[in-house]
């Protein structure tokens, strides 16, 4: 069965695949308002720390240069995380750790703690913290190694220092024994002057003043994007709805009905046109007084109403 399309359907088929395409389009560019004002913000403030080779070992030996990627483990360990969070006292050790972002320069001895928080006051507080946490926690961690250090040299001195005494004097092992007190009295010497200093705090975190939230032009383009690609599928399945073969029976239908009550409308205009116009009949003639005389019926009424003809026949001789 063919169906016949008409210029009306085709262009309401087009207006409501629009539509819906439009419709669709605004309802997520609306979404996408909504959701950059309901968006939580957040602000991440950064501090730069310097890194200082410290060249006291246990074993004497030193260093010019720093393992950067070392410190940047170090820099969220607990140990450094412990000391901050004792510092600031409005957080947890996870929620810090969770909430920093630690990056080394290339080419450079330099940390940057990137930490994030609800307020910007919040977040440079938090990196300033952990940024001094770090620094104080590499001081103590040199001293700790600079006094243990003394301590087994402490105890090596001690121990030739014993063993020169009981050398007899002027004998070549005891010259060979002060000579090694020497040495470590030496060492001993270099490393008690040298001084704690780990690096500083060159870039305190300051409060930032935009949030890390994006533009609402992001928003906006992400709810039209999906808008256009949700309203073409929405639009897509509109039409091919319309153009089913359910939907198309019925518009053949619906046609066929209207043709149908047209037709009969026609009819009924036609039989009143008819009923309105007085059938052309035999001619007849007017007596004196407008009264209506039949020719062919003239002998026959006379028969029947004998007066009335009686009268009419006068009526004719005056």
């Amino acid at each position: 069965m063919a169906t016949h399309w008409t210029l009306e359907d085709l262009y309401r088929g087009v207006m409501q695949s629009w539509l819906v395409l439009v419709g669709t389009i605004v309802a997520f560019a609306l979404a996408g308002v909504a959701i950059f004002v309901v968006y939580p913000q957040k602000y991440t403030a950064e501090a730069q720390h310097t890194v200082e080779p410290i060249s006291v070992l246990s074993t004497g030996s030193s260093f010019n240069t720093v393992n950067m990627e070392t410190e940047k483990v170090i820099a969220t360990s607990s140990a450094v995380l412990t000391r901050a969070v004792d510092a600031i006292e409005d957080t947890t050790i996870e929620g810090l750790r969770a909430n920093t972002v630690i990056e080394v320069p290339r080419n450079s001895q330099v940390l940057i703690f990137q930490v994030t928080a609800n307020t910007p006051e919040l977040a440079a507080e938090r990196a300033n913290a952990l940024a001094t946490a770090y620094g104080e926690q590499r001081t103590d961690n040199a001293r700790s190694v600079v006094e243990k250090t003394t301590a087994e040299l402490g105890q090596s001195i001690t121990q030739l220092q014993t063993l020169v005494d009981s050398q007899p004097e002027g004998s070549s092992e005891r010259a060979a024994t002060q000579l090694q007190l020497q040495a470590l009295l030496d060492q001993q010497a270099l490393i008690t002057a040298t001084p704690f200093y780990s690096g500083m705090l060159v870039t305190p975190a300051e409060a930032p003043r935009d949030s890390n939230r994006p533009s609402v032009l992001v928003f906006l383009a992400a709810g039209m994007f999906l808008g256009i690609l949700l309203g073409a599928i929405a639009a897509l399945i509109v039409s091919r709805v319309r153009n089913g073969p359910g939907s198309a029976y019925k518009r053949t239908k619906t046609q066929r009905h209207e043709t149908h009550r047209d037709d009969e409308l026609a009819d009924h205009e036609a039989e009143f046109a008819d009923d309105e116009v007085e059938p052309a009949g035999d001619e007849v003639e007017l007596d004196e007084d407008d009264t209506l005389i039949e020719p062919e019926d003239e002998d026959a009424e006379a028969a029947a109403h004998p007066r009335s003809a009686a009268n009419r026949n006068k009526k004719k001789r005056r």
